[in-house]
């Protein structure tokens, strides 16, 4: 794994030089223009890791927020404490299946249509390809220096190692990106329920229940009234724990169908679900398109803020390393980049799978494109629709610490806990019943919070740990080292990318200039 970690550590360097490099406006690579549109194809050394410790031990905390106990002021480091001994007794196989399911979710089913908001050229796919690699990669990198973090300050978590490395003054704000994160990563799930079960009622041939007109916001209204509600009240969430494997074991089932559905060529024109897609939205109906419109290069930041959404997990990173059994930092690396590459890879059965069935015409959320009638298709919306279900709670509770965290409530009552899920159900809810393109809330969020929690905050932790590393080991002048420098450049990479990338997102959804 040294060479993927020499390889992330270069694109770090090169990142400033050239974010976006291999895309070239107006570039139309392979066959003439095509479009299906009704049947017809036409053109067209240590110190101290312990503020948490202090004073009683660490809260309880759930994915991100992290408590730690001031001990400095003015975000000085607190006095130097020995680093605890990792005992973690999980093996490397085990971790990186559990990590690679902390990775990925249901964001892949969004890049497909990262792609074709950039390009609906084919053998661009390659170049969408290039760029879920090299940001895995980066990924994996910056996800392995929030590890080098906790190992060199023995922080317990992602906020205890900005609080120990950049300040506890300002800790905060990770704990509020993480609150919003939480929040948004469930907008995001009530989005697909709403978008998958109405496609299943239109399968069940199903459009009024007790008088009710069956429509996307009417499901939406219902499952969280009836459905996320009570899950999100229960008293303990320890009975959804085994969600997660119905997830993954959805998208595996999904990646599989698409892959197939690509190669038969069912979608494809003459395809008999071409021919009823076709049947039921008429003849102006695009099932696909491409060599229409060729690419535009700066819509690739779109794309690259929906992988970074899908590569998001480090806030993790800590709990990790002390799970992994004898975790030093090669052995930690390499579980990280194994499980990185492993999500590429899901990554990559989606990408091609959508975008080389359904071209410029992906939706944001590929399963939307795939016929009504298809019961492979009809497995796949159910069986992630499910696994959302019964795996949001489980989000939810991260929000719901994060929050309490925030607001230093250390211990909520239960009325508390339960207006908490009432305000959270509702705000979510809304939001979902007003948003309807998944793919434009996925890129933005990707590029305003993601860019941030993957790479600035994780490489303003590390290049704060390594000088206040050499200042105790009474070394200060020695080199600061590569991992330092190339931390640097990814504060500038990720600072780009998010502020770029999210005027980019605003500016095709709300404008015509990227149109």
């Amino acid at each position: 794994m040294a060479s993927y970690d020499r390889a992330a550590r270069l694109l770090a360097l090169l990142a400033l030089a050239a974010p976006c490099a291999g895309f070239a406006p107006g570039v139309a690579l392979g066959a003439p223009p095509r479009m299906a549109v009704g049947g017809v194809t036409g053109a067209s050394p240590v110190y101290g890791g312990a503020l948490a410790r202090v004073g009683g031990g660490l809260r309880r905390s759930l994915v991100m927020s992290g408590s730690a106990t001031a001990s400095g002021e003015g975000g000085e480091a607190p006095a130097p404490l020995s680093v605890p001994k990792l005992a973690g007794d999980t093996p490397m196989a085990n971790c990186v299946v559990n990590l690679m399911k902390n990775i990925v979710g249901s964001g892949v089913l969004c890049l497909a249509g990262g792609v074709a908001v950039m390009t609906d050229t084919p053998a661009m796919v390659i170049v969408g390809l290039g760029v879920a690699l090299a940001f895995s990669l980066i990924a994996g990198y910056c996800f392995a220096l929030v590890g080098r973090v906790s190992k060199i300050t023995g922080a317990q978590s992602y906020t205890e190692g900005w609080a120990l490395t950049v300040g506890d003054k300002s800790k905060w704000i990770p704990n509020v990106i993480v609150v919003f994160k939480t929040w948004s990563a469930c907008l995001i799930y009530s989005m697909i329920i709403g978008d998958l079960f109405t496609d299943l009622a239109a399968t069940a041939g199903i459009t009024k229940l007790a008088g009710v007109a069956v429509n996307r916001n009417s499901i939406i209204f219902t499952s969280h009234l009836f459905g996320l509600l009570p899950l999100c009240l229960l008293r303990s969430f320890k009975v959804l724990s085994y969600a997660s494997f119905l997830g993954i074991g959805g998208l595996i089932f999904t990646a599989f169908f698409m892959i197939l559905r690509l190669v038969e060529g069912s979608y494809a024109p003459g395809g008999v679900f071409f021919k009823q897609l076709v049947a039921k939205g008429g003849k102006k109906l695009v099932v696909s398109s491409f060599n229409v419109a060729g690419t535009q290069a700066i819509k690739a930041l779109i794309l690259i803020s929906m992988l970074t959404n899908s590569y998001l997990c480090h806030y993790n990173s800590p709990k990790f390393l002390r799970e992994l059994k004898d975790a030093t930092t090669k052995r930690f690396s390499q579980m990280t980049y194994t499980s990185f590459i492993g999500a590429f890879v899901m990554n990559a059965l989606f990408m091609v799978g959508g975008f080389l069935t359904f071209g410029g015409a992906s939706k944001g959320l590929i399963l939307n494109n795939y016929a009504t009638t298809d019961a492979l298709a009809t497995v796949s919306r159910g069986a992630i629709g499910l696994s959302i279900l019964f795996g949001y709670p489980l989000t939810f509770e991260g929000f719901r610490s994060s929050a309490t965290e925030f607001a230093k409530v250390k211990e909520p009552s239960q009325k508390l806990k339960d207006i908490i899920a009432v305000g959270f159900i509702a705000s979510v809810c809304a939001g979902a019943m007003v948003l309807r393109d998944l793919g434009v809330v996925v890129s933005f969020l990707g590029a305003l919070l993601g860019s941030f929690v993957i790479y600035v905050f994780p490489s303003m932790m590390y290049r704060g740990a390594r000088r206040k590393e050499l200042e105790q080991s009474g070394n200060k002048d020695a080199a600061l080292g590569t991992d330092y420098h190339a931390a640097g450049a990814l504060i500038g990479l990720g600072t780009f990318l998010g502020l770029l990338g999210a005027t980019v997102v605003v500016l095709k959804a709300c404008t015509n200039v990227l149109k």
